[in-house]
């Protein structure tokens, strides 16, 4: 057992290697606690396809109960407008990516709201799946233009859930970066 001057230490050390990956705590009391105050908070910001961005929130929040997507704080999942070069994300750890959403991609028509919620699905920890299958979310846009689910399945929001469950035993897992949506780009 740690004295209890090293465990505060260890804490402290531990809150700052957190932060650092973009993890978020909210300290609440068990008693008083909400199932979404026992989920990991993790902030987002949209510059750019904001309702589509508050509608995947809304979509990943109802998949994985582990998972409180917020607008605001300090956004760790930041999504932004592009034309050109594909949709993509940039994850930088468990909860964190820079998002960019290209205009091109949702004129060839592409469904926005997918789009979206895929992306911010890599800054959950998911990889993406080139199967084509439309009840796959994180098929992207292997599944094609006329697929119109941003809905996660349920081995994909099991995963984020999972995931996202460990954060109190201080696991933090690393996403590979530069997880890009080849297929959206036009060749």
């Amino acid at each position: 057992m740690f004295p209890r001057s090293h465990a505060r230490r260890f804490l402290g050390v531990l809150i700052g290697v957190l932060a650092v990956f973009g993890v978020q705590l909210t300290a609440t009391t068990t008693a008083q606690a909400s199932p979404e105050a026992l989920a990991r908070t993790v902030y987002y910001s949209a510059s750019a396809y904001s309702a589509e961005a508050d509608r995947s929130a809304q979509i990943w929040n109802n998949a994985a109960p582990n998972l409180n997507l917020v607008r605001g704080g300090n956004a760790s999942i930041r999504i932004y407008a592009t034309t050109g070069g594909g949709s993509r994300a940039y994850p930088c750890g468990l909860g964190c990516a820079t998002i960019y959403i290209d205009r091109n991609d949702v004129a060839r028509g592409h469904y926005a709201l997918r789009i979206v919620a895929h992306e911010i699905g890599h800054g959950l920890g998911l990889r993406d799946n080139y199967n084509g299958i439309c009840s796959y979310l994180m098929s992207g846009g292997s599944a094609g233009t006329s697929c119109r689910n941003p809905y996660p399945n349920a081995q994909e929001s099991a995963r984020v859930n999972q995931l996202f469950g460990r954060y109190g035993t201080a696991a933090v897992d690393r996403v590979g970066a530069g997880v890009y949506d080849r297929s959206l780009v036009s060749h």
